[in-house]
């Protein structure tokens, strides 16, 4: 296996999401790359999210904080240079997210951090989450990319995010903010130890030494004109009709359409889910369907009747 390591110089969030898609496509067979970038003063929603719902955006462009759209599924997150952020990219079968998280959550503990697991997308500290992790997929090649909040503006975060009340009723949280901690709290730690730490670690991880990438932003320039496009970071909301909205255990969803003669012609499905494969298959299937039979629609999404859509229908059918 071959390891390549690199660090971003940058700190614009659609060069940096656009040399890690480059990255993706490109991934040579037999090869872990990792990552390693910073966003200054930045929001980034995920992948399949609202951006009017999920950021403050007046607050957002009064500030001139820069708002991106990243290719994996899960919440919003804001960046700021007290974050550094990983990512993994790796073809089957060396992509491993336990193994990848346990890799974080181990290099905190050598140095210092008694970092924990929690679940498939957390690392926590004394109860405190202090990394949140997202996932993609492209044909036979996997990311997964997270941040580590080592000094972050924590209230930053409760300014520029709008974070759906019943989200946080879920997780059982007042707010972002609470739920968060920096792990300088936890110990008194430089970027630069960080970063050469996690180097360290992953070439430990990995059983070879790695090869250092040059941070190619002339390969990724069609990459950075699409995540710089504001029409990807923030979609049409005007054109479409409100439909439906809640939250559910796999995620938060808001589902948007323009209709003509009750014939629905575009669909706009939103979500924070971390699997986010079927909300593009979801969105697709309801189009040319009559409003009056969408339920009925969404019950044909799968032979096995995925319960993430029947918790959907079971929704829809309760009265407005």
């Amino acid at each position: 296996m071959k390891l390549h390591l690199l660090l971003s110089p940058s700190h614009n969030p659609y060069e940096n999401l656009a040399v890690e898609q480059v990255l993706l496509d490109t991934c040579p067979v037999d090869t872990l790359i990792f990552y390693l970038w910073q966003n200054a003063h930045t929001v980034v929603i995920g992948k399949h999210q609202h951006a009017p719902s999920e950021i403050h955006l007046e607050k957002a462009h009064e500030d001139r904080v820069t708002i991106a759209r990243r290719s994996s599924g899960g919440g919003a997150v804001y960046h700021d240079l007290g974050n550094l952020n990983f990512t993994f990219i790796a073809q089957d079968p060396i992509y491993s997210i336990p193994n990848q998280m346990n890799m974080i959550a181990n290099a905190l503990k050598v140095l210092g951090v008694n970092a924990q697991v929690n679940g498939r997308n957390d690392i926590e500290v004394e109860g405190f989450k202090v990394s949140g992790n997202a996932f993609a997929h492209q044909k036979n090649t996997h990311l997964h990319h997270g941040t580590l909040l080592l000094n972050v503006d924590k209230a930053l975060l409760g300014k520029y995010l709008n974070v759906n009340p019943k989200k946080l009723q879920r997780k059982n949280v007042k707010s972002v903010a609470a739920r968060i901690e920096n792990i300088s709290v936890f110990k008194d730690l430089s970027l630069q130890e960080l970063i050469q730490h996690l180097f360290e670690e992953v070439e430990k991880y990995a059983l070879v030494k790695g090869e250092y990438l040059d941070f190619n932003t002339i390969d990724a320039k069609s990459e950075i004109q699409h995540y710089s496009n504001q029409s990807y970071v923030l979609g049409d909301s005007q054109k479409n009709s409100f439909k439906f909205e809640d939250c559910f255990d796999f995620g938060c969803l808001k589902w948007e359409f323009v209709s003509q003669n009750g014939i629905i012609k575009e669909s706009h499905l939103y979500s924070d889910a971390l699997e986010n494969e079927w909300v593009e298959s979801l969105e697709k299937l309801v189009i040319d369907t009559s409003e009056d039979n969408l339920i009925e629609t969404l019950l044909s999404f799968k032979d096995d009747m995925d319960q993430r859509v029947v918790s959907i229908v079971e929704r829809l059918k309760e009265p407005q």
